[in-house]
């Protein structure tokens, strides 16, 4: 299922349901400590708390019109969950501050929350043969807002008719092979190769993991003989020797 495809069903359920199922999945108390740990907590009692931001900006995010809309939108959404709220939606210019305020810790922590809570749940469903967790790394483009920073930071792609209009970035993601979860993901420009992605991302590698990635991967015998990625993989992995490796164009048979 590509990314876009993801957006619209997570656009869907939140339209169609709300925000109770995503609600039951990260409660209050998961933003009010992502943001403690984070040091980024509000000092003053105001309605864009760090909840109703991310919320907020998750629905935004998802949304193919204006910010406008889109805050429109989800504040009635989340207003039903989050009581507080009054019926006056604030203005554009305090929800871009509100958001300037969450750092990149509290993203992180927010996150790594998710992860542990999807894997304390589902821990049998990631398992192929009831022993190997079976992962996937692979990388796909993704369309950026157009804005100068952005375009400072990823570039604008070039093909055979010219520059893109978009900045685009590559999506590195490390995902379950039999549930779909992305259990990590590495956000490069285009001028890197998914090799500097996937340094980070075999650092979240276990003993018994099969991690499936395409041919231009590290392989032992090439890239993780080198010293920067060797010292990337965890010592429990190297001691239980799980390499990955690249794949070769095989037939599977149950």
């Amino acid at each position: 299922m590509t990314i876009d495809r993801h957006c619209r069903r997570a656009t869907t359920i939140f339209q169609r349901y709300g925000l109770a199922p995503f609600q039951s999945i990260l409660p209050s108390n998961v933003f009010t400590e992502a943001a403690t740990d984070a040091g980024c907590a509000p000092q003053r009692s105001g309605p864009l708390v760090p909840e109703v931001v991310a919320w907020l900006m998750m629905y935004v995010g998802l949304h193919t019109t204006s910010m406008t809309q889109g805050l429109t939108q989800a504040w009635g959404l989340v207003r039903a969950r989050c009581p507080w709220l009054g019926t006056t939606i604030v203005s554009e210019e305090a929800f871009c501050q509100a958001r300037q305020r969450l750092t990149l810790g509290f993203w992180r922590n927010l996150w790594r929350t998710l992860t542990h809570r999807f894997e304390d749940r589902f821990a049998s469903s990631l398992l192929w043969k009831n022993t190997f967790r079976l992962l996937a790394i692979d990388g796909s483009d993704v369309d950026l807002p157009i804005a100068p920073k952005v375009t400072q930071c990823f570039g604008q792609p070039r093909n055979q008719h010219g520059r893109r209009h978009r900045p685009q970035a590559k999506l590195v993601s490390l995902c379950s092979v039999l549930t779909g979860f992305c259990l990590d993901f590495k956000l490069i420009g285009k001028r890197f190769t998914e090799h500097h992605a996937l340094r980070h991302l075999i650092r979240h590698l276990r003993r018994n993991d099969l991690v499936l990635m395409d041919r231009g991967f590290f392989s032992l015998q090439g890239d993780l003989a080198n010293p920067v990625a060797w010292r990337a993989l965890p010592a429990s992995v190297i001691q239980s020797a799980c390499w990955p490796c690249e794949t070769k164009s095989t037939s599977w048979r149950q």
